[in-house]
């Protein structure tokens, strides 16, 4: 099935199928199967790394139906971070391509200034990624609903399209419009926050930098310490390297008892001058990570070769004798 026909499908149907029992219901069935794995296929070469994921609701028809791609060194969730998804207009044939935010961990924060938060946070992440407008214009979106997710992801819309049932692009614009917004959100991921002074400072202090190392470098390394703190990739890091220090032996259970169980820090081995903005970040748990204690983690982000693993060691074990 092509992408076309996937969104044209929930477009023609969902305002029928939402008058109908939830349960066991075939457009639901689609929203949630089918129609991810269309959009999965439909991201091409950019779904490397990504997660892909539909909901009509839960237990009951939702106002606004959506199929989300997510960045898991961004965000698994559709309630927290960021993320692209398309949201299906409540009453009118129209679906929206948009790079949004999880608004329900803003609002258990912010409360009643929820929407004012999203709004300006939205500004400012079309202040970092400003070439995208050209290609994803739309900054303002209504979905038709006046329950509050519907209204809390027009708060949190950052940039995108904006597609009618009566006019849907042909196949190849709506993969290439889902591929640039794609290319935005990675490269959102690299720059956001680089501005911070004390990020740029945290930056400096763990990975040994000079104070004159340019945004792209400091940009290149904060990605690169999201990479290793990323939730999904720490728990298959953990279940394939185990929890042994791969540098100096250490077992945090056997050093610290029940507080030290289970932990360990992943370390990403690629080297950090070949990370882009914009391209997928592979996860090869096998070659690309190592298990660090907290300490030696620090040390070879020091060194000279923070992604030689044999020689840290090396350095390690030398110095025991």
């Amino acid at each position: 099935m092509s992408l076309r026909e996937a969104l044209h499908r929930i477009l023609s149907d969902y305002p029928t199928a939402k008058g109908q029992p939830f349960e066991a219901n075939a457009l639901a069935d689609f929203v949630r199967h089918d129609a991810e794995a269309t959009v999965e296929e439909a991201l091409g070469e950019s779904r490397k790394g990504l997660l892909v994921g539909g909901s009509p609701g839960q237990g009951n028809w939702a106002a606004v139906p959506w199929i989300s791609v997510f960045d898991p060194v961004v965000t698994t969730s559709a309630s927290r971070g960021y993320y692209v998804v398309y949201l299906f207009h409540a009453s009118k044939p129209v679906v929206f391509l948009s790079l949004n935010q999880g608004t329900t961990a803003v609002r258990n924060q912010f409360g009643a200034l929820t929407r004012d938060v999203l709004r300006k946070r939205a500004d400012l992440m079309r202040g970092w990624v400003p070439e995208f407008l050209r290609l994803l214009p739309v900054t303002e979106i209504e979905l038709g609903s006046t329950t509050r997710l519907p209204r809390d992801y027009a708060a949190g819309h950052v940039l995108g399209k904006m597609y009618s049932m009566s006019d849907l692009p042909e196949e190849l614009a709506l993969r290439t419009d889902l591929q640039a917004i794609i290319r935005a959100y990675r490269v959102l991921a690299h720059r956001e926050n680089t501005d911070d002074l004390e990020l740029q400072r945290e930056a400096v202090e763990e990975f040994n930098l000079a104070s004159a190392t340019s945004v792209t470098e400091i940009r290149k390394y904060t990605f690169h310490k999201r990479v290793e703190r990323n939730s999904v990739a720490v728990k298959q890091v953990k279940e394939f390297h185990g929890l042994n220090c791969q540098a100096c032996g250490l077992n945090f259970f056997e050093r610290y008892g029940s507080i030290g169980e289970g932990f360990i820090e992943a370390h990403h081995l690629r080297a950090i001058s070949s990370l882009e903005e914009g391209i997928a970040v592979d996860y090869d748990i096998a070659e690309d990570f190592a298990v660090l204690c907290a300490n030696c983690h620090r040390m070879i982000h020091r060194s000279s070769e923070p992604n030689n693993l044999a020689a840290f060691r090396a350095l390690v074990r030398s110095r025991k004798h």
